[in-house]
């Protein structure tokens, strides 16, 4: 059993959902095999299509996991595009051959019925002819052709395989006196034994000649056609033919049987073939409609059509197609050719597709290696460029970009470090700026330091020198940034090395200026401003090196006492002095350049006499603490610029005389 504190594993959505599946699919699975009415049924049904579903979702998954990589992808889609295609129309082109010879073939056997229809008209009309002639009919017989014949209507003879009057069906009408004659027409004949057969019929000057083949329709046709033809007597039509049935007709479309039924199909097709394996295969198999089909006896019409099967080699067919063509030598030539030429273009696409394949598979895994280490942090690596080309293009940019980062990466860690450096010397810089005041019961302090950057200019200091005696320094370097720091630093080392040696302020000026011009870096000028102050007697000895003015703020008006002077390190060593007698509820305000020149959004500065009238507008400063009074100059400040980021140093001290 864990503990309270120790974790336990959350089994993830996607195990939770599988292990929920396998339970329904089990639950659904017995309950499928318990033979309840209908219930048992419909599970079945549902786990086959849940089983189709899941082997569909399989083959997905195992499609995308094959075709992650672009190689394969690209190999599948040439596969697709390129290689699949030609059998698919090669199989399409033998579809259509096979349906087109199917075509030629029924043509092929239309000509042979017809050629055989219209020869028997023409023996029917000839012997209608002698018997108007001759009054009677030539005695030739002709081989598998019988004739009844027919004098005004009825029959002469005893043949009964035709009625005794004249056929109504017949192709030729018999009019008075005159001879008509049609088109042969195919139609078929049941004999009364169910074989099937032809008849022709022809009348001139009330004579008429009905001519009807006796031999074997079947082998007679063949021989004319050149291919085996079975016509199929209507009893066997449902099971040797495929039918297509639309509404209440059925169409025969073609044999399903391999094997020739007749023995003398096969001997007939051996006769035209020479042996070979594939154009001597009876392997073209059709099915042609014909008719309609008659009873040879009554003329009753006994079906509307006569399916005949047709077998025939390769060699068949294109013995009909070819022989006798005005196709020559050099049309197969250019036929060749042109295939030739086809198989070339083929053969460089698919050089070409190879190269392209392999060539953006590596070009991509390189990419992808190479992202790969970028993203893990090594921003060292590199693809070796050889293509001139899109893909080269990005590889070129992907170093460029590696090169970048690997720039920028360095550069954010210098900068890093700098970063750390600089606050070391802010914290440096503000452990050197006072924080424990002193709070004597006649003077209350409040101070501002904000640098404008990481390291400022200004510099300040409040300093005890005895039980009675306090010095005050407001000073201003000139520059910005981590030199300007340095130098204050160097001034506050400077300032509180000789405030003990000496209390003489324009001494202690003096001595600072010599410090300044004595560095042999470049030139820089301090400005400040040295404030003695007697906590016994509120005597207040103001001496100025070009710093901006103070201000004495006395029963509610500020006065600004600027005293000219010479900036720390700059021309001469003349300071601005003055000596001041505080009275109770005066407030001093020393402060540097950056809260006077401060701007608004027009590029005006807050001005001296925005800081006079900041300190004595509303209520009267004397009823003020010095925290107050800072932070009304401060707010006065921040109106006029509207709250924008300072582009200077700014410091302020602030001191209220107690009395």
């Amino acid at each position: 059993m864990p503990l309270p504190d120790d974790p336990v594993e959350k089994p993830s959505p996607r195990r939770t959902t599988l292990l929920v599946g396998i339970g329904i699919a089990a639950v659904a699975g017995a309950l499928s095999w318990a033979d309840i009415p209908y219930l048992s049924a419909f599970l079945r049904l549902v786990l086959l299509g849940s089983g189709v579903l899941l082997l569909l979702w399989l083959l997905w998954r195992g499609l995308r996991v094959f075709l992650w990589k672009v190689g394969r992808r690209l190999a599948f889609s040439y596969f697709l595009i390129g290689v699949l295609p030609i059998p698919m129309v090669l199989l399409l082109l033998g579809f259509v051959a096979y349906l087109l010879a199917g075509f030629f073939l029924g043509h092929v056997f239309r000509d042979a019925v017809d050629d055989l229809q219209g020869e028997m008209e023409l023996l029917a009309r000839g012997r209608a002819a002698a018997l108007v002639r001759h009054g009677a009919a030539p005695a030739s017989p002709v081989p598998g052709i019988s004739f009844v014949d027919y004098r005004n209507g009825r029959r002469v003879g005893d043949d009964r395989r035709l009625p005794a009057t004249w056929p109504a069906w017949t192709a030729a009408r018999q009019p008075h006196g005159e001879a008509t004659y049609r088109e042969p027409e195919s139609r078929f004949f049941a004999r009364p034994d169910g074989t099937l057969t032809l008849a022709a019929a022809a009348a001139q000057d009330g004579w008429g000649t009905v001519a009807v083949y006796t031999g074997h329709l079947g082998r007679e046709i063949s021989r004319r056609a050149g291919l085996w033809i079975e016509v199929d007597p209507p009893g066997q039509q449902d099971s040797d033919v495929v039918q297509l049935q639309i509404w209440d007709r059925r169409i025969p479309l073609q044999r399903l049987q391999t094997q020739l039924e007749d023995p003398e199909g096969e001997k007939f097709l051996k006769r035209l073939s020479r042996g070979e394996r594939f154009w001597d295969d009876a392997m073209l198999s059709w099915g042609e409609i014909s008719g309609p089909l008659y009873d040879l006896a009554s003329g009753r019409q006994l079906s509307e059509f006569v399916v005949a099967s047709l077998r025939a080699t390769p060699r068949n067919v294109s013995g009909h197609l070819f022989t006798g063509s005005a196709v020559d030598a050099s049309t197969w030539l250019a036929v060749l050719l042109l295939s030739l030429l086809l198989l070339n273009v083929y053969c460089v696409a698919t050089v070409m597709a190879v190269f392209m394949i392999f060539g953006l598979s590596r070009a991509v895994n390189r990419l992808s290696r190479g992202t790969t280490a970028v993203r893990q942090g090594d921003f060292s690596v590199r693809i070796p460029v050889r293509r001139k080309d899109q893909v080269g293009d990005l590889q070129r940019s992907f170093n460029e970009m590696a090169g970048d980062l690997e720039t920028l990466v360095a550069s954010a860690t210098q900068k890093e470090l700098l970063d750390k450096e600089l606050a070391l010397a802010r914290d440096l810089q503000k452990s050197l700026l006072p924080t424990d005041l002193p709070a004597p019961d006649r003077i209350e302090i409040a101070t501002l330091f904000e640098p404008s950057a990481a390291l400022g200019g200004d510099y300040f200091d409040v300093l005890r020198l005895s039980e009675r005696e306090l010095a005050v320094i407001i000073a201003d370097v000139s520059g910005h940034g981590l030199s300007t720091g340095l130098r204050m630093a160097m001034i506050k080392a400077a300032f509180t090395i000789l405030i003990e040696e000496t209390q003489d302020p324009e001494q202690i000026l003096r001595r600072l200026d010599t410090v300044v011009r004595t560095r042999g870096e470049k030139r820089f000028f301090v400005t400040a401003t040295l404030s003695l102050l007697d906590l016994a007697t509120g005597s207040l000895r103001l001496t100025n090196a070009g710093h901006p003015p103070t201000y004495l703020v006395r029963r509610g008006e500020a006065e600004e006492i600027l005293l000219p002077g010479s900036a720390l390190g700059g021309l001469g060593r003349a300071y601005g002095k003055r000596t001041l007698q505080l009275e109770p509820g005066d407030v001093l305000v020393w402060l540097s350049d950056g809260l006077i020149e401060a701007t608004d959004a027009a590029g005006e500065p807050f001005s001296y006499e925005g800081v006079a009238r900041a300190l004595t507008d509303g209520t009267n400063p004397g009823g003020l603490s010095a925290f107050e009074i800072r932070d009304r100059l401060l707010a006065a400040v921040a109106r006029h610029t509207g709250g924008t980021p300072p582009d200077d140093d700014r410091t302020l001290v602030v001191m209220r005389w107690k009395g």
